[in-house]
């Protein structure tokens, strides 16, 4: 028998409680699935930035292998989707997990939320900041069997004016060749998924 909807409640409050550390909520129900097989689907963007959502979705699914789940390949993912009209995290909203784990062929659903992916160069000022929220739900009974979030950020203030001239050169020469890596903030948004993954059981 599963604990009730306010045992996953005194998780989440428990973890809030909790000086610095990110709430979570992990349901009882994920550490006994039987499969380990997860759709980490298309991830919701509240960014600027149009490629934060792969980038953040192929960290997640990185996280989850290390941590002993099967995530489905992402174009396996994506042209199942298509068949349900879906091509966008956005999008799923408006589609139930049972539809979506039905067409996946696997109960547990990988939910993702860019909510920041921030590159700013003011010269004075050098701000890198990724935020990430990850939902595990189950298709079957539409249970949310974990849900966190984490975030990576570095903050440079330079008050000479040379040394701020400096960096911001160097760090508009650092973004240009991450864009052309296609790895933009790579160490605030593997700080990101790694955090959001963290208190994720592992199987």
């Amino acid at each position: 028998m599963r604990p009730p909807l306010y045992a996953h409640a005194f998780l989440l409050a428990a973890a809030c409680a909790c000086s610095g550390k990110t709430a979570y909520l992990v349901s009882p129900a994920l550490r006994t699935a039987a499969d380990t097989r997860v759709a980490v689907l298309p991830f919701d963007n509240q960014s600027t930035d149009i490629g934060a959502p792969d980038v953040m979705r192929k960290l997640a699914e990185d996280g989850l292998g290390k941590r002993g789940y099967a995530p489905l390949p992402a174009k396996e993912v994506d042209a199942r989707l298509s068949s349900l009209g879906v091509s966008e995290g956005g999008q799923l909203p408006g589609v139930k997990p049972g539809a979506l784990g039905g067409a996946l062929g696997v109960d547990l659903l990988v939910y993702g939320d860019v909510e920041d992916f921030t590159f700013q160069n003011l010269g004075f000022l050098i701000r890198k900041s990724v935020a990430l929220r990850v939902k595990i739900v189950s298709a079957s009974t539409g249970e949310t069997l974990y849900e966190g979030s984490g975030s990576g950020r570095d903050v440079k203030v330079f008050f000479d004016k040379d040394q701020a001239k400096a960096a911001f050169v160097e760090q508009m020469a650092v973004k240009l060749v991450q864009n052309i890596l296609k790895t933009p903030l790579k160490k605030e948004a593997e700080t990101a998924a790694r955090k959001a993954l963290d208190s994720l059981p592992r199987r």
